[in-house]
């Protein structure tokens, strides 16, 4: 995480210009000059795993209607946190509410061998989902309002109003608020990858990819009526007019999701820059402006990439049209100054539109061998560490990018799954693998954390880190 400097430097640095290392269309005349980005300090509230002497894993974070913080995932048999759950009934997935301070649970519910998904409503039902299907539990996780069996669940959404969408394969179903089966229809193309839901507009929204030939996949972006009828469609170029463009890097929608803010938003994948991201999502021959495309540094502006690159993109979108508001691409560097690979694995937004993303990522985020994290320096890097990332919301500053190795150990491997932004507060959740093999690793934990060692150092292990939103 970066810091603020003292304001008696900021006349001097801001004056000073930063001129980053250029790909090899800046030797035509072109130069791209930035201003240093400063993240503003964001206060840790509690970072801990969650789990006991088994396996455990956390597959997805939310902040309930009360603003208190809700994880998702499998806990090994027994009490979690201290609290006995409910069973709904279940073996060892379960939903889990932390109290207000975020260090100790308050209740939970254990619903399923593992919940795969799980999110909050406005209206104080938490949906979740996986082997045992879908389920709405009630705000207190005491009981399920309703329960329904279209088969393993991989994804699922809830609107405000308590509408319901669940992801089988390529088949969305969806429910209304009692329940009650309100249709179901398949997403055409080759993989499906999330699914989000617009009680406000009423449209259900689904993100994947089509493989258009044996070369090229490209991601999609679709809304659907409740009735299933497809309302707008964003990316899902045909194959010629791709290549013809010369956008011939695979891409893939990952993630999808309705911020606070009310607006839709996207993560996607690119193997490299050359990707259908820089493009119009409705018109591909358009070119994206530099009101659309946000780039102020060389962490999202794709160029000096050499070799098999996984490139990360995420925008905010207009539920209704399909129109794209704003974007932005996400790389990471190597010491030499390449582009590097990070992947989006999670994406939420504030009422305000500040947006929040989590995931894994290569070498390495900037300043990544100095970094520090609620006054605790980081341990080293290992390919696949998890990181968190908090963007302004006109997409031009970068608040806080951190990743998560506690101090002596490494974190490789292990993705951050789940993020929120909600009233202030920002959450993330992680499994930790293990290794037994030196270094050990870890996550960094607060000093107050409720659990702050891992009780299972040769199984997975759930993890949560909780700040004020900076």
């Amino acid at each position: 995480m970066r810091r603020l400097l003292p304001t008696v430097l900021l006349p001097a640095l801001l004056a000073a210009l930063w001129l980053l290392p250029q790909p090899p269309a800046a030797a035509q005349g072109e130069h791209k000059i930035y201003l240093p980005v400063l993240a503003s300090p964001a206060r840790t509230l509690v970072a801990s795993y969650l789990g006991g002497p088994g396996a455990d894993s956390v597959s997805a974070t939310d902040f309930d209607q009360t603003g208190q913080l809700l994880l998702a995932g499998r806990w090994a048999a027994g009490p979690i946190g201290g609290v006995v759950a409910a069973n709904l009934p279940g073996g060892e997935g379960a939903v889990v509410r932390l109290d207000p301070t975020g260090r100790a649970v308050s209740s939970a519910a254990r619903i399923g061998g593992a919940v795969r998904d799980m999110e909050a409503s406005a209206s104080g039902g938490v949906v979740a989902c996986g082997d045992f299907g879908v389920a709405v539990l009630r705000a207190d996780l005491g009981a399920t309002s309703w329960s329904a069996t279209p088969g393993p669940v991989e994804r699922c959404a809830i609107g405000a109003g308590g509408t319901v969408a669940a992801l089988v394969g390529k088949t969305i179903y969806r429910y209304g608020p009692d329940g009650a089966a309100a249709g179901n229809w398949e997403v055409a193309g080759s993989g499906v990858a999330d699914i989000a839901l617009d009680d406000a507009s009423g449209l259900v929204f689904a993100t994947g990819y089509s493989q258009k030939s044996a070369n090229l996949k490209v991601a999609f972006l679709r809304a659907y009526a409740a009735d299933g009828a497809l309302r707008w469609t964003a990316y899902d170029f045909a194959n010629d007019a791709t290549l013809a463009a010369g956008l011939t890097a695979d891409s893939e929608g990952r993630r999808v999701a309705v911020g606070a803010d009310g607006k839709l938003y996207f993560a996607g994948f690119a193997d490299g820059g050359n990707a259908i991201y820089g493009r119009d999502p409705r018109d591909i021959a358009r070119p994206l402006g530099g009101a659309e495309l946000i780039k102020f540094d060389a962490y999202n502006d794709p160029y000096n990439i050499s070799g098999a690159k996984s490139l990360a993109w995420y925008g905010r979108f207009e539920p209704a049209s399909g129109a794209l508001l704003r974007g932005q691409w996400l790389l990471t560097r190597l010491s030499d100054g390449k582009g590097n690979s990070i992947s989006i694995k999670a994406i939420d937004a504030a009422a305000d539109g500040s947006v929040a993303i989590a995931g894994d990522s290569a070498f390495a985020l900037p300043g990544r061998t100095s970094m520090s994290l609620a006054g605790i320096a980081l341990g080293a890097y290992e390919l696949g560490e998890p990181y968190l990332l908090v963007v302004s919301p006109d997409l031009t500053a970068r608040r806080i990018w951190t990743a998560l190795a506690a101090t002596g150990t490494t974190a490789g491997s292990s993705p951050a799954t789940g993020v929120a932004i909600r009233g202030g507060l920002v959450a993330l959740g992680a499994t930790l693998a293990p290794r037994t093999a030196a270094p050990a690793r870890g996550l960094v934990t607060t000093p107050d954390a409720p659990q702050p060692s891992n009780a299972s150092p040769s199984a997975d292990e759930g993890y949560y880190l909780l700040l004020q939103a900076p």
